[in-house]
């Protein structure tokens, strides 16, 4: 997953400097192994080169200098692009999934509509693979799937299924 829109959905809340940007991503997504500073600073550099975003220096007493990142217009504008511009094959994964979730309010009504109707597309076949998985687990001492994750597995896809729909209700409104 690239990070470039989360990155971009935190300086859309606001001038932010470096570990500030990196400390929230990590909070809204509560994954530590999605960001760092290798990730991160060559992002900001590439990002400040197509003028998406102004860095400005801050100078601290007693303290190293630090830079402050801010959105411009055309940050803002590719921060919609990449969470508006997304295939079926993107939204099977979590990530990217979760992140337009995050931003969901942000969307408008044929993206969402959109975006649900992928999500939806694909917890289906999640869930016509476990009838199929269903058939078998349990039956062999093989079996690398057990009788636990199946039920864990459905329960999850079926929870999703269900924000899914009352999210569709919402939008149908």
């Amino acid at each position: 997953m690239d990070i470039e829109v989360l990155i971009l959905a935190q300086l859309m809340k606001g001038a932010k400097h470096g570990y500030e940007i990196k400390k929230n991503i990590i909070f809204v997504m509560g994954n530590d192994k999605i960001v760092n500073n290798n990730s991160l600073y060559p992002k900001l550099k590439l990002f400040e080169k197509r003028k998406w975003v102004i860095k400005k220096t801050e100078i601290q007493e007693r303290r190293p200098k630090r830079y402050v990142y801010s959105i411009t217009t055309e940050g803002e504008e590719r921060f919609n692009t990449c969470l508006t511009e997304f295939t079926l094959e993107t939204i099977r994964i979590d990530n990217e999934w979760s992140i337009r979730l995050s931003y969901y309010e942000l969307l408008d009504q044929e993206t969402r509509r959109r975006l649900l109707d992928y999500r939806e597309t694909y917890m289906n076949e999640k869930l016509d693979h476990l009838q199929q998985l269903s058939k078998v687990v349990g039956n062999s001492e093989d079996m690398d799937y057990s009788e636990e994750l199946y039920f864990y597995t459905r329960s999850m896809v079926l929870r999703e299924i269900e924000l899914i729909k009352e999210l569709s209700r919402k939008l149908e409104a």
